[in-house]
């Protein structure tokens, strides 16, 4: 089985304060398009009062129409992906061991409290990370059943290109935030689960991750 190198490089792109950052560029992006566009329109109206509203000033004024469209439309895609962000971060922050009767992933389930506190401790822990093609191995199912009769639904992903594991929060129709826990294949480890190492595709493993 061929494994690929860590690469170091996609791995302080992505996680943490790289992550981070990426998010706060493309909110700048969305309030720098926003911002020029709306000064388009001001500067369209203004022609217009002044008797100047000729065929070019026109055009410039429909595009400022469009990219305004188009600049709420991305601000309030990237603003809803970074709400969710931080609802998931607060649900895992708040997740008490002692609470979790227990863990289902995959076929396997975790009972025993040692190992319970453990995984909670790094669900208790995640990083801001932002998944993309290519990064994380086969998908598996993480569930955390309360002893109240809660259960909070996740998938998981071994991270391809270092230590560490992707945990998604999912509802029935989509994905609803991302998180990467560093120490979560080595918790789930610890209790006897390996997650998958390899993106299968039609049935074939096509890239594996180096543990």
């Amino acid at each position: 089985m061929q494994h690929s190198q860590p690469d170091r490089g996609t791995i302080v792109a992505m996680i943490g304060t790289k992550a981070i950052l990426e998010n706060a560029a493309f909110v700048l992006l969305g309030l720098f398009l926003f911002v020029g566009s709306f000064w388009g329109l001001h500067s369209g109206r203004r022609a217009e009062r002044a008797g100047n509203f000729d065929k070019r000033t026109r055009d410039g004024y429909d595009a400022s129409i469009a990219v305004l469209i188009m600049a709420m439309v991305f601000l309030a895609g990237v603003g809803y992906h970074i709400v969710q962000n931080v609802r998931f971060q607060s649900e895992l922050s708040q997740l008490h061991s002692e609470t979790v009767e227990r863990i289902d992933v995959g076929h396997a389930t975790i009972t025993d409290r040692e190992h319970i506190a453990l995984i909670v401790h790094v669900l208790n822990q995640p990083e801001w990370f932002e998944l993309q093609r290519g990064d994380g191995a086969d998908e598996i199912p993480l569930v955390t059943r309360l002893s109240d009769g809660r259960q909070y639904e996740y998938s998981t992903t071994r991270y391809q290109h270092g230590e560490g594991a992707a945990l998604i929060s999912k509802t029935p129709s989509s994905t609803s935030g991302v998180v990467f826990c560093r120490k979560l294949p080595a918790a789930l480890a610890r209790a006897g689960i390996a997650l998958p190492d390899c993106y299968t595709y039609f049935g074939k493993p096509v890239r594996c991750a180096e543990h």
